[in-house]
């Protein structure tokens, strides 16, 4: 038992005194496990262990209470020492620890003894229904890690960017030195290859094809293909043997084939592969007793798809409804077709952006100027390794690297070039987000956006000093104007803080002006812009809604501030902060309190 944290190991041997005082005053007497014994749960940080001997009603079984150090703030687990093989039943780890909950389950920490006894209720019940052959349906709703579990062969990542659904089909692979990648097409695998890896030499990126084979009933685990014949026999069943025939004739080293079925947690991928038989002495099985060319295709087919042993290889997916909310959230398909363009990718764009594309977003256009220092590093996504190049392109390769499937397009230039170009990129977007804080950029985006034809939403993201309060303001056009809410000079109507002294600082350079605030109270503002955002694209905020974040009066009374008169009179009821308030953007100072 570790002595470091003394008290820590106080409450862990008043548990276990505890937890065995309880059992004897019921009459039960367990038996300590000896050093051997909580040896074969290796892994599991066992300090001590109990067995017990129980009748069920087939036969008496032993049941080992495990505990590590950390009991009782971490619960108990209990183990089934007389058990049939692996994978026999399900709930039963390799070393016979039973999974009987959930990670998030919590048990009372005040009370370990009522812990460890709720468990071995649980384990009697689970125990009795897989006697009784109730529960192998769990094999079918958890198929990808039993999968996991009889994992064979050689270990590779694969990585899934189909569609995980009906029908079976040819699917394309990229193999490289440490992954796999399944795409559905030449084109999506490229795309996504040259996100991710953009190094990659144009002769390296080949493909070939493999097969996705799509059943109708989840197997068991005596049911998982162990040969070449076994996956034969599954592409025939599901009437795709004849593409397996079709791959066969390209006698690779190795013929992957995806496994696809639907459960009630969703769909599920999985992977076998079929390996070429190894030549020996320079015999090659597959052609033995034929030239290459004439080796009937009968003769190939009982060759490769023979005895010889499968590989089972859990598969990773990739695919973009599973990234952005793992099949469950419905925002994705249109998210997905739409097109964002963040202008300005400072410390409020640059997270936007970032948040934007991980919400999902299909594409990002991304214009700015400027290039990263030093000083941008302590509240942007970038790092020092982007000082001194262009937030935009260094932001694009973050994001390519981190989402390749997301399409990335940066223009390092002003706003106003593009604006004033004969082709302008933002004339086809679906929403702009401008985190410019620069009136005469935005002013002239008010103006282009007035003169469209159709509405294009555009979110105006900025803060206050110290991040104190920040502003998102959505404006589609038409009636509505950016300039609605400022004065000539692009001021504000309503600022949501005042300040005693000037908040503007400046570095030891010409022009070099700054507010003073921290990447945590802005967290708070650039989750709003973006929020504000993806409310606008998906139709959820109205023309001229006005957001207003308030950070914690406490916080912005230590940094020198109070709240204005202007918020007083709108939002009494917000003075505390720490809350954001929604209101229509306001014409003139007048219309306030409206």
């Amino acid at each position: 038992m570790p002595e470091g944290v003394d008290p820590l190991a106080k409450c862990f041997k008043s548990a276990v005194s505890l937890v065995e005082s309880r059992w004897q005053q019921a009459g039960l007497r367990p038996r300590r496990l000896d050093a051997r014994q909580l040896a074969t749960y290796r892994g599991r940080s066992a300090e001590i262990g109990w067995r017990f001997d129980c009748d069920f009603s087939d036969c008496r079984r032993r049941l080992d209470v495990l505990v590590t150090a950390a009991f009782p703030f971490a619960p108990a687990q209990v183990a089934l020492v007389d058990r049939p093989s692996f994978l026999t039943w399900p709930h039963v780890e390799r070393d016979g620890v039973l999974c009987l909950v959930p990670d998030h389950a919590t048990f009372p920490i005040d009370d370990p003894y009522a812990g460890i006894a709720e468990l071995l209720e649980m384990t009697f019940d689970l125990i009795e229904a897989l006697i009784r052959g109730e529960r192998n349906g769990d094999f079918r709703s958890e198929f990808l890690t039993y999968w996991h579990h009889a994992g064979r062969g050689q270990a590779r990542t694969i990585l899934s960017l189909i569609e995980p659904a009906p029908p079976s089909r040819i699917v394309r692979i990229w193999e490289g030195a440490r992954r796999t990648i399944i795409a559905d097409n030449d084109d999506t695998l490229r795309d996504w290859l040259r996100n991710f890896a953009p190094t990659i030499p144009a002769g390296e990126l080949r493909f070939k094809s493999g097969l996705l084979v799509w059943i109708d009933v989840v197997p068991l685990p005596s049911e998982y293909p162990c040969s070449a014949k076994d996956v034969y026999d599954i592409a025939a069943r599901a009437g795709v043997a004849d593409h397996l025939d079709e791959l066969a004739r390209e006698m690779r080293q190795r013929l992957i084939v995806m496994l696809g079925a639907g459960t009630d947690n969703g769909p599920a991928l999985v992977t076998t592969v079929v390996n070429r038989p190894k030549i020996v002495r320079g015999s090659d099985p597959l052609l033995a007793g034929f030239r290459p060319s004439r080796v009937p295709e009968k003769v190939l087919q009982a060759r490769l798809f023979g005895g010889n042993a499968a590989d089972r290889t859990s598969v990773e997916r990739i695919d973009p409804t599973w990234v952005h909310g793992r099949d469950r959230d419905p925002r994705i398909s249109s998210l997905r077709g739409a097109t964002v363009a963040v202008l300005g990718c400072g410390s409020v764009g640059g997270p936007v952006a970032m948040t934007l594309a991980r919400a999902g977003v299909g594409k990002l256009i991304l214009v700015d100027k400027q290039t990263l220092t030093g000083a941008n590093v302590g509240r942007h996504p970038l790092g020092v390794g982007s000082i001194g190049a262009a937030k935009t392109s260094e932001l694009a390769k973050r994001i390519r690297s981190d989402l390749p499937h997301i399409k990335v397009e940066c223009h390092n230039s002003l706003v106003q070039d593009l604006l004033l170009g004969a082709d302008c990129p933002l004339a086809g977007v679906d929403l702009i987000v401008s985190a410019l804080g620069d009136w005469p950029s935005e002013s002239l985006l008010d103006e282009w956006q007035s003169a469209l034809t159709r509405r294009l939403p555009i979110v105006y993201g900025w803060t206050e000093p110290h991040a104190a309060a920040g502003h998102a303001i959505v404006v589609f056009g038409s009636t509505d104007r950016l300039r609605d809410g400022l004065d000539a000079t692009g001021s504000p109507h309503l600022i949501a803080t005042r300040w005693i002294h000037e908040t503007r600082s400046y570095e030891p350079a010409c022009g070099a002006a700054f507010d003073p605030y921290g990447p945590v109270e802005l967290g708070f503002i650039t989750s709003m812009v973006a929020q504000t955002a993806l409310d606008a694209l998906l139709g959820q905020a109205a023309s001229a809604t006005h957001r207003i974040w308030l950070a914690r009066r406490t916080f912005i009374e230590a940094a020198g501030g109070t709240w204005s008169d202007e918020l007083r009179a709108i939002a009494p009821e917000a003075l505390d902060g720490a809350t954001m308030i929604e209101r229509r953007w306001s014409r003139t100072a007048k219309d306030l309190a409206a």
